[in-house]
Formats: C-alpha cells, structure tokens, sequence
C-alpha cells in the first residue's frame, strides 16, 4: 500500500498480525523493506505495520536520508491510518531510526526497541586507528562519503540476495530465515535505498544525542552477534534516560521468534511482568 506525503512523496508500506492487536511500527535492517518482518509465531497479539525507507522498494527516494526524516515519516504515516498511541521497534540498521523515533514522536509512544544497535561511534568513541581516518575522510573530504558507499553498495543492484545467501551459509546466526522476497523488493531501485541508509546511519551525524531520547528504550543484543551490538549496548543505555538492556545468550544478530515477540510486546507498551496475564 501507498500513501502519498505532503509534497508528493510516495511511502510504501504493509501491515501483518492482529489487525485488533498491539500496533508496533517495524523498522526493516539494512538493507531491507517493507516486506522484511519477524516470523508469523512472532506477531501473535501484534498489528505489526512496515514501510519502505526512501530508496527502498517502493518509498521515493530523497536527496538525503536522514534518521529524524524517516521518523516524521513514521509520524506521517501512523496519523494517516488513525494510530495515535503505537511502539517502535529498529532491527540492525533501522534501530538506529527507532531511536530517532524516540526524539521526534516521544509523546505518542508505548516503546522504542533497538534490536541488534550499532551505536553512535561520534558519541560513543568506539571506532580507532584506520577506522576512525576513515570514518574523518567520509565525513570531511567533500563527495567521498557518498563515493564510498555508492561503490561498497553495488552489490545489492547486481544481487540482492548474496550477503544473506553468505549469511545463511555460514550458520553463524541461528535465527535468521530465508527472506528473498524481502531483499528482491528492497532493490527494486537497485541500491539507492542501501545507498541513503548507510549515508544516514555511518557517514552524516545522526542529528540528535542519545540523551535526547525520551521515553522507555529497550535494546536487545545476542550474544554471538559478531558486529557491536553487546559492546555497545551498555554505552548506549549509560546516555539514556530510561533503558532496560537485554542480552539473549543462545542468538546471534537475529532473535528468536520467542525474543521477537517479547520485543514487539514490550515496544507496544506491555511489560515483561504483565505477559501471561
């Protein structure tokens, strides 16, 4: 389904679960799309609502992506369906919007779930050595930023399924399932949407601090994830007003179906005690 924003913009978006459930905004990996979500056993009490970021399958693009530009996008979209109370829920690379969600849609939220964060290396001090020359180089040197990941991304028009082919392959993340369809629609205009991400997420600055997130967060790591999100979790929730920190010891970047309900529970406002009752 469409709808077109103020300005003409088109934003694509799906609906699964309990239409009478729960409503939670699901914020795709990168990459990603409308159609990536959390198994069906997962949904079970959840009206789960997901959009195409721009660039991504269907959404337009725009000239630069930003976190708090997608969170008015959430905005947007959950007034033009009636949503005035909802959760949030980031996986991967959308987490990073989730929190932004926490920033610019605060009074409106049950929750905000970071789920597999890498957190923001500016504040956290996390990146050394060639990755921190690098990381100055994207940002200062006019256009490399944009080259960089306009050729690291190429991959995705060419063959949107091979980091998750190699991911699959690999076996390090016991969770993660098959999702072609997914990955196909998110490169329906060939890697912009990867392009815009990854601007947005590792090359701008983010647009806001992490104490400027307000409400109740929940961030979510696995163990054997083999990016940051464990590391930086405790310093992402140090820098944060009201964070409960989630460790599963048994998954690696993916949840489970049992962690991703208690997740998308959790974002839709009910509390680990309340479950069951």
């Amino acid at each position: 389904m469409d709808l077109v924003l103020p300005g003409g913009r088109v934003l694509s978006w799906a609906e699964f679960g309990d239409p009478a459930g729960l409503p939670v905004v699901f914020l795709h990996g990168t990459p990603g799309s409308r159609l990536s979500r959390p198994d069906e056993q997962a949904l079970s009490g959840i009206r789960l609502i997901t959009m195409d970021r721009p660039g991504y399958g269907r959404s337009d693009p725009v000239e630069r992506s930003t976190l708090l530009g997608v969170a008015d996008d959430v905005g947007a979209l959950t007034t033009a369906l009636g949503i005035e109370r909802f959760g949030v829920t980031g996986f991967s690379g959308g987490a990073p919007y989730a929190l932004a969600c926490g920033v610019r849609l605060a009074d409106r939220l049950t929750g905000v779930a970071a789920v597999a964060l890498t957190g923001p290396y500016r504040e956290l001090g996390t990146l050394r050595g060639r990755q921190l020359w690098q990381s100055w180089k994207m940002r200062f040197v006019p256009g490399a930023g944009r080259r960089y990941v306009t050729h690291a991304a190429q991959w995705y028009a060419v063959d949107p399924l091979a980091q998750h082919r190699r991911a699959l392959a690999a076996g390090d993340d016991p969770w993660l399932r098959p999702a072609e369809d997914a990955q196909r629609e998110g490169a329906r205009q060939n890697a912009t949407g990867l392009i815009s991400d990854w601007l947005a997420t590792d090359v701008h600055p983010w647009g806001f601090a992490l104490r400027d997130v307000t409400g109740r967060v929940l961030i979510w790591a696995g163990r054997r994830d083999p990016g940051r999100a464990v590391p930086d979790a405790p310093l992402v929730a140090a820098r944060l007003p009201d964070t409960e920190v989630r460790i599963s010891e048994e998954a690696g970047h993916t949840p489970s179906p049992a962690d991703w309900w208690e997740t998308l529970t959790w974002s839709g406002g009910v509390h680990r005690h309340q479950i069951g009752q």
